[in-house]
């Protein structure tokens, strides 16, 4: 038999044991919990261990930065580095409708402008195609400093038809002109001069007027400010590119929240992508998808190390609303203020397969300087209804306009309907 020291000796040393077991085991998963919390770490320590190998969105999105996209750079091959890896970059660009817009605006030179396209079902982006004359640093589709102007009345329309007061055949009186905004004319009286338009024209011709009275007296102020969020502005939208935020903040003042309502204000500011996401949402029956533009990075073996998969943002507004702000918007073409660019709705051989609606929207702006002119909607194949596209058309002019957000887009729904029977939605720069 051992002494009995010998056996408490065994005891406490086993005791130690576990304690130091216990404790080298809780820094090691502590040590693989942080490290596995931060990005950085973990994939420097790439390829010593498996685990780190993903790749998150912010990491994406900090490679990308804010840098402009060019059809032809993309046909070649585009790569970013990533903590000291090189990875090919698979966007989700169609190629074709991006190189139409490059040309369309090196043909016309605007001052500025700017178009983003977006599949509304996915949240991809189609395209992405930014333009000044005199040069620019960093992607003007990124900005938010851009006033909204009337394609906001797209919003104070969904509150509306949301609340259950409106819809789109009632009859609203108004006095003075569609462009003006007066206080004496935001009132219901009437008088032999007073006109009666119903809901869905009055947003196809942007009548001023009659979007300030529903915002004073059928929406109001704490509505319109709910709907604007729920829209997505001054909310901070996950991109794969460092989005600014579009702002809209009602004023709690009489005549500013009517400004506001009708979007006849340079404080309410909206981004290109931002508007691409309102047409997405009205087609998408109410859904916003989530915006992206990196399909997939893959390293130096083919191998992705990053795949994005489509997801949804936010449901704003009901199908029902969605759906009549469809019906309400295409008026905007129809016999609205951009009927002049789709006369041949009905008769061109593209066009008359296609369901298309939009909101215009023009307001002299500061940053930068111009008149701004805005084409903001969504077109929907007849034959093939799976196959849409969600668009903004923003155009910044000088003294002289050189051509209207409304035509580069008619140009970029020929582009990607030219084969409206076709099942294709996305086409990448992917290199099989």
């Amino acid at each position: 038999m051992k002494p009995k020291h010998v056996k408490k000796l065994t005891s406490a040393k086993f005791r130690w044991l576990v304690v130091g077991s216990a404790g080298f085991f809780v820094f090691v998963f502590g040590f693989l919990w942080i490290i596995g919390s931060s990005d950085s770490v973990r994939k420097k320590l790439y390829p010593f261990c498996p685990y780190c190998k993903g790749v998150t969105r912010d990491d994406v999105a900090g490679a990308i930065g804010n840098r402009r996209f060019m059809a032809k750079s993309l046909r070649e091959s585009m790569s970013v580095g990533l903590f000291d890896n090189q990875y090919e970059v698979i966007t989700t660009i169609n190629l074709e409708l991006q190189e139409k817009m490059e040309r369309l605006y090196r043909r016309y030179s605007p001052l500025y402008a700017a178009f983003v396209a977006i599949d509304p079902d996915t949240g991809a982006i189609l395209a992405i195609v930014d333009h000044s004359k005199h040069g620019h640093v960093g992607n003007l589709t990124l900005k938010g400093t851009y006033p909204a102007a009337s394609v906001f009345k797209v919003v104070t329309s969904a509150a509306a038809l949301e609340i259950g007061d409106y819809r789109p055949e009632t009859e609203i009186p108004f006095n003075g002109t569609q462009t003006s905004l007066y206080r004496r004319n935001l009132t219901y009286q009437t008088n032999r001069w007073t006109r009666h338009v119903n809901f869905g024209d009055a947003l196809a011709k942007s009548i001023n007027t009659i979007f300030g009275k529903i915002a004073l007296y059928g929406v109001g102020r704490d509505t319109l400010q709910r709907y604007a969020d729920a829209f997505g502005f001054n909310q901070h939208v996950k991109f794969d590119m460092p989005l600014e935020v579009s702002s809209v903040i009602v004023p709690e003042d009489w005549f500013g929240i009517a400004e506001s309502g009708s979007g006849y204000t340079k404080k309410q500011t909206l981004s290109p992508i931002q508007g691409a996401l309102i047409g997405a949402t009205v087609i998408n029956d109410g859904v916003t998808p989530s915006p992206f533009l990196v399909r997939t990075l893959l390293d130096a073996d083919k191998e992705p190390v990053y795949e994005y998969p489509p997801s949804n943002m936010r449901r704003p507004i009901s199908s029902e609303t969605a759906q009549q702000l469809q019906a309400m918007m295409e008026k905007t073409i129809l016999r609205g203020t951009a009927k002049k660019y789709y006369r041949d709705y009905f008769q061109h051989p593209i066009l008359s397969k296609v369901f298309i609606g939009a909101k215009t929207g023009s307001l002299t702006g500061d940053s930068p300087k111009g008149k701004y002119d805005w084409f903001v909607g969504f077109a929907k194949s007849r034959i093939n209804p799976s196959k849409k596209i969600a668009f903004a058309s923003m155009i910044v002019n000088g003294k002289y306009w050189k051509v209207k957000s409304s035509y580069i887009a008619r140009q970029a729904i020929l582009q990607y309907f030219k084969d409206a029977s076709s099942n294709d939605s996305i086409s990448s720069n992917h290199r099989e």
